[in-house]
């Protein structure tokens, strides 16, 4: 209750405040109650009355405020909806009796008026030309407390209740100085305890008279419930001495003779349960030799996974200086007419060709997509340096996932391989590269799309090429390494996150689609650390089919 008083004496007296701002600064109020027979006095009453509309519509605890001119009988008064009309009236009538003589007015503080139909608050601001004022309906002050068996009483500053007959013989108390309710019986002989709170903005306090049952039957209750956790504390305290050496202290005795042999042998033992005969002790034994099995079983797939991914990667760096590209390059150089034109040419080329075998070759096992981007550029540059005027290329890569972690070639391997079973002088060869950020599930992905207008893949390649990994077998005899090595890479970086897919696209040829987790790239270039969560991934991998001439083969 005491919070509700508080919010109640705020909202008097942000209303107190809202009036004296009216009658000193706003103009539309000033000329409300000063203007005469001014052309611009309606036009001020309406903007009067609005203003007191929108001041209403955020004070959730005043139902009406009313301004009035002494000189001009000019009276604006706005109310909420629930019938605040008497008191509008009311307020009206008495401002007009009073005229000049405003004796008989109260300007102190909020009084108490009882009306016909409600009972109510009534604050008035005598200003130098007019009156501005607020009321509040205690009938509605009540409504919050209407579905308890309370009783809220209003009284005056002598504990007289205002709007309550079956009260209005009784004195409350009006001791507000300390927080100790007082005691008092009503007509109907039950016996209340008295709790006021006096309202700092006004003459009155609110009181609430709460029924003695409905205090003592929850202390009652609360004794009853203390008793009996107390009597199941006994109980389960005693049941816990009695088990404890059964059921806590033998487990506890053999992890910590566990945990000892680990720490000092550094190795994982199996506990001796051969003479035991408690059961819990037994079953607690059995699963941690399960579990020690299981460590053994993962330290070895661990080891065995860096042995995997360190071969890949071996054999990922051996694909990338296959003789068949380097003896392409070498032969194109070879074929350079001994011109001016033709040394220039020559230069360029083995300036591209530097770049791309430097990068290709380089130990970094993570790089931005724009690094990618660049020397797929540069191997499309050294393409056309061999074949010129048959190639052409574009990229279309967001900027927003420009800056993606990736590993090396994973664009690369695909325009290579593009290059290498399509490319024929005097035919058109198109590349079209994009690239762009998604979300999905709440997470950001980056999907990369290489196309070319090639010959594309046999029906039964896609078959191959799109099965789960599981289902995929390499036997590591040195060709299609390129492919298998990416696809690998892909999920030993990122687990099930990762996604390949491979098609026809209608009007072009292959299409290739790589799908990876947006992570920024870090400046140390390590990869992005990811789990293998399963053994079979949402990717699939390379065709292990032979090449068939006219038709793409990966490599």
């Amino acid at each position: 209750m005491d919070l509700y008083v508080q919010q109640l004496n705020k909202s008097m007296e942000t209303a107190e405040n809202c009036l004296w701002e009216f009658a000193n600064n706003n103009t539309d109020v000033v000329d409300t109650i000063t203007s005469k027979n001014n052309p611009n006095a309606v036009i001020s009453q309406i903007k009067a009355s609005r203003l007191l509309d929108n001041t209403l519509s955020y004070m959730t605890d005043i139902d009406g405020m009313f301004v009035y001119g002494k000189a001009n009988d000019h009276f604006v008064c706005r109310y909420k909806n629930g019938g605040s009309n008497d008191c509008s009236s009311y307020m009206k009538k008495l401002l007009r009796q009073s005229g000049e003589d405003a004796s008989a007015l109260n300007f102190k503080s909020w009084y108490y008026i009882e009306l016909e139909r409600h009972t109510y608050l009534i604050r008035i601001i005598n200003d130098l030309h007019g009156y501005l004022g607020a009321w509040i309906r205690l009938d509605e002050l009540n409504t919050p407390f209407d579905d308890s068996n309370t009783i809220f009483l209003f009284a005056d500053e002598n504990g007289i209740p205002y709007d309550n007959e079956s009260w209005s013989d009784f004195k409350l108390s009006t001791d507000f100085s300390t927080q100790k309710p007082h005691r008092i019986r009503g007509k109907d002989g039950i016996q209340y305890l008295q709790v006021a709170e006096k309202l700092p903005s006004s003459t009155c306090s609110l009181n609430a008279l709460i029924p003695s049952e409905e205090v003592n039957t929850p202390i009652y209750n609360m004794l009853k419930l203390l008793l009996g956790g107390a009597l199941l504390i006994f109980v389960v305290s005693l049941l816990w001495t009695v088990s404890y050496e059964h059921l806590i202290s033998k487990p506890l005795d053999l992890i910590r003779k566990m945990a000892s042999q680990v720490k000092e042998e550094q190795q994982v033992p199996h506990p001796d349960l051969s003479n035991e005969r408690c059961e819990e002790v037994l079953e607690i034994g059995e699963t941690l030799n399960k579990l020690m099995n299981r460590i053994e079983k993962l330290k070895i797939n661990v080891y065995e996974d860096k042995l995997n991914l360190k071969a890949l990667e071996i054999q990922y760096l051996k694909s990338q200086v296959a003789p068949h590209s380097l003896i392409n390059c070498l032969s194109a150089i070879a074929s350079m007419p001994f011109t001016e034109e033709g040394r220039r040419l020559t230069n360029e080329f083995v300036r591209t060709l530097s770049n791309h075998l430097r990068y290709t070759l380089q130990d970094k096992t993570a790089v931005p997509l724009k690094e990618e981007l660049k020397y797929v550029e540069n191997f499309l540059e050294m393409t056309e340096l061999r074949f010129p005027g048959c190639l052409n290329w574009e990229i279309h890569v967001d900027e927003k996932c420009r800056n993606a972690s990736v590993f090396p070639i994973i664009l690369l391997m695909f325009t290579e391989n593009t290059i290498k079973h399509n490319m024929i002088m005097g035919e058109e060869l198109r590349v079209r590269i994009t690239g762009s950020l998604v979300e999905r599930n709440g997470e950001k992905y980056v999907v990369l799309t290489h196309l070319d207008s090639g010959s594309g893949y046999f029906e039964e390649d896609l078959e191959y090429l799109n099965r789960p990994v599981s289902q995929q077998v390499h036997d590591f005899d040195g060709k299609k390494i390129g492919t298998y090595n990416l696809l690998k890479r892909l999920y030993l970086v990122y687990g099930e996150k990762a996604h390949a897919h491979f098609s026809n696209e209608p009007g072009w040829g292959a299409r290739s689609e790589v799908t990876i987790p947006y992570i920024p790239y870090r400046e140390d270039g390590n990869p992005p650390e990811n789990k293998i969560e399963t053994s079979e991934p949402l990717f699939s991998h390379a065709s292990d089919t032979p090449q068939v001439p006219g038709k793409r083969n990966e490599s």
